[in-house]
């Protein structure tokens, strides 16, 4: 980048936090009478008062954010190479990984409170909010090796470990750069979420004292602060990848691939080897359920076993009222969910197009992309609840915010796949970006599209949810919280359960998709 380039791209960084703060000042104007929105200056003038209060809870929510960064990362790249080398263990451990994403927070973060000790509960909660996108995006990358290359190690007598060694790995750069860029802020607000569920030090602390105390500046102020932390983890992982993957910028991969395990041939074979995949993973689920509620000595007033949701959903007088009580909440939750899950796939996908095929637009929209996912959404519900009502258009516009980063991310990084000489073949046909991307560009970016709508799934009603408890007052995400604002915990874990099932069925669904499309239409991998 030259130096009018840079010139340039900072003139338009500059023209973007104008624009932010001009809209920001009017929306101040305009909600004045409710005093939800401060003004710009009084939001800086809380957060230089509390300067020196800042120091200890952000080196709190720091450490938290890295040792979860760290391990849910780790652990996620790890068993993406497992599932790589041994497409069976992905059949099996997938599953898991899918239901370990869908867990409600209000429902696991008292258990990590009481199991674990100090900080453990926080760095959990971080490590959970990264470690299924970067798995996707790790599998995604992993499988996108060229597959000529892949056939010439095999032929010169290499084995699957020297592909992943030699080949795998550094294909996979890309896809998992776009995962971390992804992680940084989800990790972030994992440990924030955490401290807002209990803890005694951090921003998310600040942030719960502040609302309580209708301290509205200085909601805002910690708010802010925390989008500048994770819109810095974003741009220092950005930073990194553009030095160690150059060639992901300039359009010059030559392949990709699906992200699924390769169909077996045999209609019946799959079939069995599915079946068998789903009742191992179920059977490992509900040991590992029962091995953590017993090594750890939990309270059965609290903890409840398989066998406890059975008998609350299925067995006595009352179990069809639990029945109907906990589907019609559902009922609820998936509308909310499917309509904001729709909204906020068509709106990043289109915008990355965009992004892609006039690179100028993504200095303007990538960092109001970034400041949105920055924002905690319990600091940011109550707000989108005001301006957009607290039914289904306010939930939908709270559930397209959880979606939209990280599909936009995504999907940009597989439009930018296509190698660069199909591109230049149509553009020296006298072909636009338009026709680019339409002809090339989707083709090569399917995998990536179909990693964000299957990681959509899990967070749209995850987003779903935290909109309920905090704006709707219906559904599962209220009911959630009023079962355990009552102790009642039969319900909440039957709840839980419920929500679990039915993301895993949908992101199912979704990959059995992803199989039939992939395989009609996207360059195809290698094992």
């Amino acid at each position: 980048m030259n130096a009018a380039t840079r010139r340039t791209a900072w003139a338009r960084t500059a023209l973007v936090v104008v624009a932010l703060v001009a809209v920001w000042w009017i929306l101040a104007g305009i909600f004045a009478d409710l005093r939800v929105v401060p003004t710009p200056w009084a939001v800086v003038e809380a957060i230089w008062t509390d300067r020196d209060v800042y120091s200890g809870n952000i080196a709190t929510t720091l450490g938290e954010t890295a040792v979860g960064f760290l391990w849910g990362n780790l652990l996620a790249i790890v068993l993406a190479m497992v599932f790589v080398q041994v497409p069976a263990m992905e059949r099996l451990l997938l599953r898991i990984a899918v239901a370990s994403y869908c867990v409600p927070l209000v429902a696991i973060a008292p258990i990590l409170v009481i199991v674990l000790p100090g900080n453990a509960p926080k760095e959990v909660l971080a490590g959970l909010s990264v470690f299924f996108t970067t798995l996707t995006a790790a599998v995604l990358g992993l499988r996108s090796a060229d597959r000529s290359a892949i056939e010439l190690i095999r032929s010169l007598g290499g084995g699957s470990f020297l592909v992943l060694r030699k080949l795998r790995l550094i294909a996979a750069l890309p896809s998992l750069f776009a995962g971390l860029k992804i992680a940084a802020p989800a990790a972030l607000l994992g440990a924030i979420i955490g401290e807002y569920l209990g803890s005694s030090s951090g921003l998310g602390v600040m942030l719960v004292q502040a609302q309580s105390s209708f301290q509205v500046p200085r909601t805002w102020g910690v708010a802010l602060v925390i989008s500048a932390l994770a819109g810095l983890g974003y741009a220092i992982v950005a930073v990194i990848a553009r030095r160690l993957t150059p060639w992901a910028a300039k359009d010059v991969s030559v392949s990709v691939g699906s992200v699924a395990p390769r169909v077996s041939d045999g209609r019946l074979r799959a079939l069995g080897v599915g079946a068998a995949g789903v009742a191992g993973s179920i059977l490992l689920v509900v040991a590992a359920w029962y091995a953590v509620i017993r090594g750890f000595a939990l309270d059965p007033y609290f903890a409840k076993t398989p066998a406890d949701v059975a008998a609350y959903l299925f067995a006595g007088d009352e179990a069809a009222d639990h029945r109907h009580r906990l589907l019609t909440s559902l009922a609820t939750t998936l509308l909310d969910a499917g309509v904001g899950y729709v909204v906020g796939m068509v709106a990043a996908s289109l915008v990355a197009c965009v992004l892609v095929a006039v690179r100028t637009v993504e200095q303007v929209v990538m960092p109001l992309a970034i400041v949105l996912r920055s924002i905690p959404l319990v600091a940011l519900t109550p707000l989108l609840a005001l301006i957009f009502g607290r039914g289904l258009l306010g939930v939908t516009v709270i559930v397209a915010v959880v979606t939209f980063f990280a599909t936009l991310v995504t999907v940009s990084e597989g439009l930018r796949a296509a190698p660069a000489l199909a591109c230049e073949v149509i553009t020296s046909l006298g072909g636009g970006q338009l026709t680019v991307t339409r002809k090339v560009r989707l083709l090569y970016a399917l995998p990536s599209l179909f990693a964000s709508a299957r990681i959509a799934i899990p967070g749209a009603i995850a987003g779903a949810t935290l909109a309920e408890w905090l704006a709707s007052g219906t559904g599962l995400g209220s009911l959630l919280v009023a079962d355990y604002t009552a102790s009642r915990f039969a319900s909440l874990w039957s709840g839980s359960v419920l929500i679990v099932l039915v993301s895993v069925g949908l992101y199912a669904i979704v990959a059995m998709l992803e199989r039939l499309v992939v395989a009609r239409y996207a360059p195809q991998r290698v094992d």
